[in-house]
């Protein structure tokens, strides 16, 4: 039985508003490098705007300039999207009725809006759509997996298992596709540079990491076949399973 939003404690509902509005971010950066349709409808000065949830601590911004896309915990948008608490958030970022307050602070603020609701529903035509190019599609469930890790790190409930996780970098790994994550303490990222990993998790190509991230095929099974492969210090990667299970739970809850 899937665990409703109301069964939620206070600080489980913080963390899956903040997962909500940092993955609605960063696949909206994502479909904008891959989509060139959506490159050409972004206004030609670009946008900034910040997503803000009342007491789930800093805003996040994406700001997308000079053909880039990136997210910010930082800076001065166009736009701040307030919503006045977690459930808010979290029904308006899953598409359900929801309170969500436009607060325009500087020009283009609700081209920036328009361009935010665009680049949101492309990310979500691009994850779900049959004729997405196979590379895309892992790279954005990919991009939702890892940058999930980011926010779930943080939850109490997976406290004592972060500290026996070993510290170190993984690279996960699928065709031409390379990411690194980094654990470190009580926290995971992301990070863009190239990094000596410990350990690597590798995926035999685009269908099999589209398969298992889309939870079409088991990871265990998928290990035993070779679809995937793991190196190095196997106790980093099994301990960030945890976690992954962990935000699959949180992606689990009914609203």
């Amino acid at each position: 039985m899937k665990t409703a939003i109301l069964q939620l404690s206070k600080e489980e509902r913080a963390i899956l508003a903040r997962l909500k509005a940092w993955l609605a971010l960063q696949l909206a950066a994502e479909a904008f490098r891959r989509d060139a349709a959506l490159r050409e409808v972004c206004p030609a000065g670009g946008i900034a705007l910040k997503l803000a949830i009342r007491g789930v601590g800093a805003g996040m911004q994406l700001v997308v300039k000079n053909g880039i896309a990136r997210v910010y915990s930082v800076g001065w948008p166009q736009l701040v999207l307030f919503f006045p608490g977690s459930a808010s958030a979290i029904r308006v970022l899953s598409g359900s009725k929801g309170t969500a307050v436009p607060l325009p602070l500087r020009p283009g603020a609700f081209k920036a809006l328009g361009f935010f609701r665009k680049a949101s529903s492309r990310a979500t035509e691009l994850l779900r759509g049959a004729e997405t190019p196979e590379d895309v599609r892992a790279r954005l469930l990919l991009a939702a997996t890892l940058y999930g890790l980011e926010v779930v790190a943080g939850d109490s409930y997976l406290a004592r298992r972060m500290q026996i996780i070993p510290d170190g970098v993984v690279a996960v790994r699928a065709g031409e596709i390379e990411y690194f994550v980094e654990k470190r303490g009580n926290a995971i990222h992301v990070i863009e540079a190239q990094r000596h990993p410990d350990a690597v998790l590798s995926f035999a190509d685009y269908r099999s990491a589209i398969d298992v991230l889309s939870g079409k095929r088991q990871a265990v099974v998928a290990l035993g076949s070779g679809e995937v492969r793991i190196e190095g210090l196997l106790p980093l990667v099994q301990g960030l399973f945890a976690v992954l299970d962990r935000l699959s739970w949180y992606l689990g809850v009914a609203l």
